[in-house]
């Protein structure tokens, strides 16, 4: 089971869980159970430390300052083994790996900056420390499309289907890109 498919059924999974557990039990357990779940909601939110303003930052196309957060991110998670830990409750459904989740948006921000060779270096770490990353591989389809190699992009592509990542959405960006690096050329 690819690794979005996986996150996603552990989530429902624990939903389900706690609603028939709820159902089931007394109000002071259930008041309990629901104390624990809001605690590990905040632990989750002071988990993802520097991350949460790193995708504000990108967001806002506040490029560089996103990129440091990231590498701020990226210590912090090496430096704190509890943020790992936790990282089943911000990482998302696409992987369990901060450190590879971390990679993947440096790249994106290298992307964003027509720095490619940076870009494709980050995002090749992204899917050596999580190969199931579907994302990053879409990513590095991306960045291999802007750098006018479709057999590249292609076989990228495929890997990011592959492991979750469907949709036109990318075809489309790919066909841009492509199409843009011919026309520079």
């Amino acid at each position: 089971m690819k690794g979005a498919r996986r996150q996603l059924l552990l989530w429902l999974g624990v939903a389900v869980l706690l609603v028939g557990v709820a159902l089931l039990l007394p109000g002071d357990v259930v008041f309990v159970l629901a104390g624990a779940a809001w605690g590990l909601g905040i632990a989750g939110f002071v988990a993802r430390g520097r991350y949460g303003k790193a995708r504000a930052l990108l967001s806002a196309k506040q490029y560089e300052a996103a990129f440091d957060e990231l590498l701020a991110f990226e210590q912090q998670v090496r430096r704190d083994g509890w943020r790992r830990s936790l990282a089943f409750l911000y990482t998302g459904f696409h992987t369990g790996d901060p450190l590879a989740l971390t990679r993947c948006y440096q790249g994106v921000v290298r992307l964003e900056q027509g720095r490619l060779v940076e870009a494709e270096a980050l995002l090749k770490s992204a899917v050596e420390q999580d190969p199931a990353y579907g994302l990053a591989w879409a990513n590095r389809a991306i960045v291999a499309a802007s750098m006018g190699d479709e057999a590249s992009a292609r076989a990228h592509q495929a890997a990011a289907r592959q492991n979750g990542v469907t949709g036109s959405t990318l075809e489309r960006t790919i066909a841009a890109a492509l199409s843009k690096s011919t026309s520079s050329n």
